[in-house]
């Protein structure tokens, strides 16, 4: 009886701070510049390396977007990318959590505290968030697309089937506020075994522009993931992650950034920076483009200056560039790319294997 009464108790206030009405209001009372629109041959794009802190409520996290949106349309973005794990902050509004971050644990021994014995996981956690997590998020993303009139993809959030399925979930939304499509993370990381569902498919949206895909995070460790989205049409990659190594680039390099040489197209990644419970997501986040696209050796359009901070970074995207170098090429042959590494990896091989000019035995 006495836990149906304190899960009654907690569902109610989760509700409470989390009603959309409270984020209209709280975002009708903002200035707003509205974004230009796209053409075929060109978009500019803003990527959000966000910090994630805890929040009070649903209003609070609206505030938190509307000011990193606002910041990225006053810098020309028509497209708008948060990173994965976006929806972290929101669990700010269980009453006890913020005092066990505050202490430094992990989200293992939180979930402890809370449930002494095993009562409570993290996946229950998880369940218990997910419905104002929806409410928070959808309201959010929704209001400020359509009021900046931009095509928003407002990072992942945790979502929950009719089954009870937890997923890792990227949106993508219109410069209307409408749904354009979502996109379940399709690998988990050991962090997410545990809890999430994987997703079964990949999705590409055609949009006024162009074609683009969301993959997720671990989704572009496999290079799969990229083939089927660009043969598929897909132009832009809309990458988000929240990741402890990224700050190594040797790591880090396995995501779009490889992967958009194997598949020519424009890619984003943007990240997560916290270190809520014992975490340490960073970046740096950024826009990246094939090699042979531009005439130097150009991967990086923009790239976040720091790993630790939030930031706003911009990039102009030229399709019709793209699609021209598409034209000229095939997907799976990137000359640039291997005059770019392959004379430094036989130098390399050379020196390795070779002993005053003779080639080393054994």
């Amino acid at each position: 009886m006495r836990d149906r009464i304190l899960s009654a108790a907690v569902n109610a206030l989760l509700a409470y701070r989390s009603r959309p009405g409270a984020i209209r209001r709280a975002l009708a009372q903002r200035h707003y510049t509205r974004a230009s629109q796209p053409t075929r041959e060109r978009i500019t794009v803003a990527v959000v390396q966000m910090q994630a802190d805890l929040l009070d409520d649903g209003a609070a996290f609206a505030a938190k977007y509307y000011g990193r949106v606002r910041q990225a349309v006053e810098r020309g973005a028509q497209l708008i990318v948060f990173p994965e794990y976006a929806w972290l902050p929101i669990l700010g509004l269980l009453p006890p959590v913020r005092a066990l971050a505050q202490k430094g644990i992990t989200l293992k021994d939180a979930v402890e505290t809370l449930a002494p014995g095993g009562g409570l996981t993290i996946d229950g956690v998880f369940r218990t968030i997910a419905p104002a997590v929806k409410r928070v998020f959808e309201t959010t993303a929704s209001e400020l697309a359509a009021r900046c009139g931009v095509y928003l993809m407002p990072g992942s959030a945790i979502t929950q089937d009719r089954a009870g399925h937890l997923f890792n979930t990227a949106y993508l939304y219109g410069p209307d506020g409408a749904l354009i499509g979502t996109q379940n993370k399709l690998h988990p990381t050991a962090l997410e075994k545990d809890w999430m569902t994987t997703g079964d498919a990949l999705g590409v949206f055609d949009l006024s522009f162009g074609k683009v895909a969301i993959p997720v995070c671990m989704d572009f460790t496999y290079w799969e993931t990229t083939r089927v989205a660009t043969l598929r049409g897909a132009e832009i990659l809309l990458n988000m992650s929240a990741d402890e190594t990224a700050n190594d680039f040797y790591l880090a390099a396995r995501g779009d950034e490889t992967r958009i040489q194997e598949s020519f197209a424009y890619s984003t990644r943007a990240y997560c920076v916290t270190r809520l419970f014992g975490l340490n997501f960073c970046g740096p986040s950024h826009i990246a483009a094939p090699l042979g696209l531009y005439s130097d050796d150009t991967t990086y359009l923009a790239k976040a200056q720091t790993h630790d901070r939030e930031e706003v970074i911009v990039a102009d995207l030229d399709l019709a560039r793209l699609r021209a170098l598409r034209a000229a090429r095939p997907r799976d042959f990137n000359i640039a790319l291997y005059e770019k590494h392959l004379p430094q990896a036989y130098q390399a091989y050379r020196a390795r294997v070779t002993q005053d000019g003779e080639r080393k035995i054994g």
